[in-house]
């Protein structure tokens, strides 16, 4: 369990050739994504717009390294980058069969991105604005302290106005994204792993995980159920589901209604490791947290549009 998980800086001008190529790289294959599987060569106008971004891109990561040494990579920011680059690359790899371009895709998760983190993190001030003592700690997002379902609600809101905005069918764009959700929220709790938050209550089971005092863990150098582990594992067991029932499924929508009740489940069952520790009781002495309490609500809502939407009879996708 590392919170940090590395410090850079200061660098030479020797390592700036070296960022750049990294940099140069990452943009090169983002454009290849937006192309999609064309068959058109790389234009040179391309690759000197590549270049001279990635150039941009490297001096401006330079210049903070050695003006704000050392800069931490913090655990749980790296594994929300890679959660979300594994959602997006899981998601545009598999637009093809439902004839949609990843294009689309990528446009959509970088917006969602954006909305899922800002309404991720609002709903977690809202939910705990006693521990804020200044506006600054609500922006600080990369020590930890994101609701997902506020990210969810971001996430849906985005795409949403997405939609309309293109002319895509919301629906059929919600099923296609809904398993890379469930791939993207198991590598972020490993995240919250690394990072310490998250854990479950004391307990004595033979896999008890004991968090150093470094990290974000509420009550260090006691053993505590590993709940971030256990909700990865789920959430990967919840993909592999959504990605078995994709070509089976009849209606658009469905795939991502069937996420909000097996997530809704997970997070119900994975809460009474949490409650009391890191997840706060509707009201003291409550039987029930807020999360299980969304759970239910969302459980419910999903579970009657599914019911009242199935098709009667066999029919393709609308």
């Amino acid at each position: 369990m590392r919170s940090v998980l590395i410090e850079l800086g200061p660098w030479s001008w020797v390592a700036l050739p070296v960022i750049w190529l990294a940099a140069f790289a990452f943009v090169c294959l983002w454009q290849r994504l937006e192309n999609g599987k064309t068959q058109q060569p790389t234009r040179a106008a391309d690759l000197l717009s590549s270049a001279a971004v990635s150039l941009a891109v490297a001096l401006i990561l330079f210049f903070l390294v050695n003006h704000f040494t050392p800069l931490s990579i913090k655990a749980y920011g790296v594994m929300m980058l890679v959660a979300f680059t594994a959602g997006t690359l899981w998601a545009a790899y598999s637009a093809t069969e439902d004839d949609l371009k990843s294009a689309a895709i990528i446009d959509v998760a970088l917006g969602t991105l954006i909305g899922g983190i800002v309404g991720s993190r609002i709903v977690y001030v809202l939910l705990n604005l006693q521990h804020f003592s200044s506006i600054g700690e609500m922006f600080d997002v990369w020590s930890g302290g994101l609701s997902f379902h506020g990210g969810v609600a971001g996430a849906v809101l985005v795409t949403y106005l997405y939609c309309r905005y293109h002319g895509h069918n919301f629906f059929r764009l919600a099923d296609q994204c809904a398993p890379a959700l469930a791939l993207g929220y198991s590598f972020a709790r490993l995240g919250c792993f690394l990072n310490g938050c998250c854990h479950g209550v004391p307990t004595d089971l033979p896999w008890a995980v004991t968090f150093p005092a470094t990290g974000a863990c509420t009550t260090p150098g006691v053993p505590v159920h590993p709940t971030q582990l256990y909700a990865s594992a789920l959430s990967l067991l919840i993909f592999a589901v959504l990605v078995y029932l994709k070509p089976r499924v009849k209606r658009s929508g469905h795939l991502f209604l069937g996420y909000l009740m097996l997530y809704s489940v997970m997070r119900f069952g994975v809460e009474l490791t949490r409650a009391g520790a890191t997840a706060k009781y509707l009201t003291e002495g409550f039987f029930m947290t807020e999360a299980q309490l969304a759970s239910i609500i969302i459980f419910v809502l999903s579970a009657i549009i599914l019911i009242t939407t199935w098709p009667r009879q066999p029919q393709d996708k609308q």
